[in-house]
């Protein structure tokens, strides 16, 4: 009885897409830790889970600016570059869809988390609260104002990052991968910060310090994504090397059968 529940039990995991060894063995290759389908999978949930992550915090802190020497800078351009990189991974993996489809659950997640946020600057303060109401909506006050600029910066960015990657990608084929990626943020992020600053920033900061906040911005965005260029190869290494995952235009269907089953990836 004990074997049979236990074959029953290691049956289960495996069918639900997590054999035994999960993530280890998963990461020595195809055929070790289960298909490529279901790398392919556990890599868009990884993928997926960072870009939220870095989304969601940059958009919650980016009401601070700090100042590195005569440079202003708001703390939110620390983790959104991370967002230009995996964007750049799921749409050469999962092709335009799949990166669609990813910028879909990032808007959802954001209004979802504004309405927290407004929720819980509306809920009363306790008297045992250690943060007051004061100070609450000192830090969080900006939120509602920021997020509703960022909802309309991102989709835009995103949709032109998303266009213009898959236009480098026509004209270059496969090669140059770092042109097309660094190309496509060059252009969707001078949008996606222009939008941003001023819808934030109007009427609370000078004209001229907003420019200068969002150009230092923007020059600072660009030095990153060159920077993680690297980055960007070593994770196309990885993800064909190791993982057997082609990119999505020789490649199987590129969503996820769990993110749209049968779709093109164009």
């Amino acid at each position: 009885m004990a074997t049979d529940a236990r074959r029953r039990w290691v049956s289960q995991l495996r069918h639900g897409g997590f054999e035994l060894g999960g993530a280890v063995a998963a990461s020595a290759g195809p055929g070790v830790g289960g298909s490529r389908e279901d790398n392919r999978q556990r890599l868009f949930l990884v993928l997926a889970a960072i870009f939220l992550t870095a989304l969601l915090i940059a958009n919650t802190v980016a009401g601070k600016l700090f100042r590195v020497g005569p440079v202003v800078l708001s703390v939110g351009v620390i983790p959104f570059p991370i967002t230009f990189l995996l964007t750049d991974v799921v749409n050469e993996y999962f092709g335009r869809r799949g990166a669609r489809f990813l910028t879909i659950v990032g808007l959802t997640m954001m209004l979802f988390a504004t309405g927290i946020i407004m929720l819980a600057g509306y809920l009363p303060v306790a008297a045992e609260s250690y943060v007051s109401q004061a100070s609450f909506d000192n830090v969080f006050g900006l939120s509602w104002r920021l997020f509703l600029a960022s909802l309309s910066a991102y989709l835009l960015g995103q949709i032109s990052d998303i266009y213009f990657f898959g236009f480098f990608k026509r004209l270059t084929g496969s090669r140059i991968l770092w042109l097309r990626a660094t190309g496509s943020t060059a252009i969707s992020q001078v949008i996606d910060t222009g939008i941003v600053n001023v819808a934030v920033f109007a009427g609370a900061l000078p004209l001229s310090t907003i420019f200068q906040v969002a150009s230092q911005g923007y020059l600072y965005k660009m030095a990153v994504a060159a920077a993680m260029t690297p980055l960007l190869y070593l994770a196309h290494r990885i993800i064909t090397r190791r993982l057997g995952i082609a990119p999505h235009d020789v490649g199987p269907p590129a969503i996820p059968a769990f993110a749209g089953a049968g779709a093109s990836g164009q």
